[in-house]
């Protein structure tokens, strides 16, 4: 009998890719060492498996059968909070919500936004919410403290994603100014864990960024402002090694690959689009190329997809 490996199986004959997608360290993307890499699967521990593909009626599908499991029959709440980048996320995961009933909040959203957003669906008995807190302060850590209260659970968000990394980079300029950030991570740890036991909680982890940025630094005055990767890179680090005890809240890095290529891209464009004409493209994931802190959605939207398939794929054994 002829042996078939797994990894020479056809897409649709690879297993569903259940469990922690988003840890690298659990699910990788296969052949992503050699920079080339099918954005469709991922490789485990025990072999390769598939992603699904989430559509607007699949993630309804989703939403509904994790409704239907829990015990009180509420809106289902998902918070994202931080900076710019969660706020990329947020938009990039409404993308699969259908707009039935929205209500926005605010309604319309101003330009330049630095606030809270909030969208509710009653057909959906859904609500999202976007919470502007770039910073890692007391408010966020008494905001999470209130949510892991074991005493009252009926605001306990289904799912909470968060990050404050940027501004950060930003505003501290000594090391002492860096043990102020690393003790409050230290401190919201295990307030994090303790919310994790009834809520799904996902740390983003900073993806790589551009390194071409005309001189121009983000959010700051001085040379020394601009957010490089290599800044990042160390607060991804130390950020892992402080929430390593609690491995109930997941640090998501399993798409970093999508943005690395995506810079790549950038600088393959750059090079062959130099100067205005780069605006005139009508591809958007390559337009983003002019903002080099934000990734563009080329990648976001697959790594959207990898948290969908984090989210649902166990929910919907039955249906993928």
């Amino acid at each position: 009998m002829a042996i078939v490996k797994l990894s020479r199986l056809s897409h649709n004959e690879l297993p569903v890719c259940k469990g922690n997608l988003l840890d690298q360290r659990e699910y990788h993307y296969e052949g992503e060492e050699l920079r080339s890499f099918d954005s469709s699967r991922l490789m485990s521990k025990n072999g390769p498996c598939r992603l699904s593909k989430y559509t607007v009626e699949r993630a309804v599908t989703c939403f509904d059968t994790i409704r239907e499991n829990r015990p009180k029959k509420q809106l289902l709440h998902l918070v994202f909070i931080g900076d710019s980048r969660i706020r990329q996320q947020f938009f990039n995961f409404l993308r699969l919500i259908p707009d039935h009933d929205r209500k926005w909040q605010p309604s319309p959203i101003p330009p330049i936004y630095h606030g809270d957003i909030e969208v509710t669906s009653d057909i959906l008995s859904l609500k999202l919410s976007f919470q502007w807190r770039p910073l890692l302060d007391d408010s966020v850590i008494e905001s999470i403290r209130h949510w892991s209260s074991p005493n009252d659970d009926t605001e306990r968000p289904y799912l909470v994603f968060l990050s404050m990394v940027l501004w950060h980079i930003v505003r501290i300029h000594s090391q002492d100014e860096y043990n102020v950030y690393q003790h409050k991570l230290k401190v919201i740890n295990p307030i994090l864990g303790q919310l994790a036991k009834g809520s799904q909680v996902i740390w983003l982890n900073q993806y790589p960024m551009l390194t071409f940025y005309g001189g121009m630094p983000y959010g700051g005055v001085n040379d020394s402002d601009i957010i490089l990767s290599e800044k990042a890179h160390r607060y991804n680090k130390d950020i892992r090694r402080i929430f390593g005890n609690h491995s109930s809240v997941r640090i998501w890095d399993s798409s970093n690959p999508l943005a690395e290529e995506y810079v790549r891209g950038c600088a393959l464009f750059r090079r062959g689009h130099p100067g205005p004409p780069l605006f005139r493209d009508p591809d958007h994931s390559f337009i983003d190329c002019k903002d080099y802190i934000h990734t563009g959605y080329s990648a976001l939207s697959l790594a959207t997809q990898i948290l969908f398939n984090d989210i649902c794929n166990t929910q919907m054994e039955n249906d993928l």
